[in-house]
């Protein structure tokens, strides 16, 4: 998912803006998460700092960082829906089955 979502700002960059605002909503709710806002924080201060670029390094970086930052990611909103269940179909398909006790 995190491809589908590096190409969508890809080739549309202004879609960071929609990602910031999402962002800026969810500190400013007082009922939201304190741990999903120092998540949230941490990718407002990537965004705010390296831009673009930094968020695409955030994206594709597969050391142990890149996917505890992407377990948190605000990035979801920019998700077209038909990719995300064929993603989603697929992983589900690939999954290991188990019997259940008694089968």
């Amino acid at each position: 998912m995190d491809q589908v979502i590096a190409g969508v700002l890809r080739s549309d960059p202004s879609k960071l803006e929609q990602v910031v605002a999402w962002i800026e909503r969810f500190l400013a709710d007082p009922d939201f998460s304190i741990h999903s806002k120092d998540d949230l924080t941490e990718w407002l201060d990537l965004i705010n700092s390296r831009g673009l670029p930094g968020v695409l390094e955030a994206l594709n970086d597969r050391s142990d960082e890149g996917k505890r930052m992407r377990q948190n990611s605000p990035f979801a909103v920019l998700m077209p829906q038909d990719e995300r269940l064929r993603i989603l179909r697929r992983y589900e398909a690939r999954r290991p089955r188990t019997l259940t006790a008694g089968v």
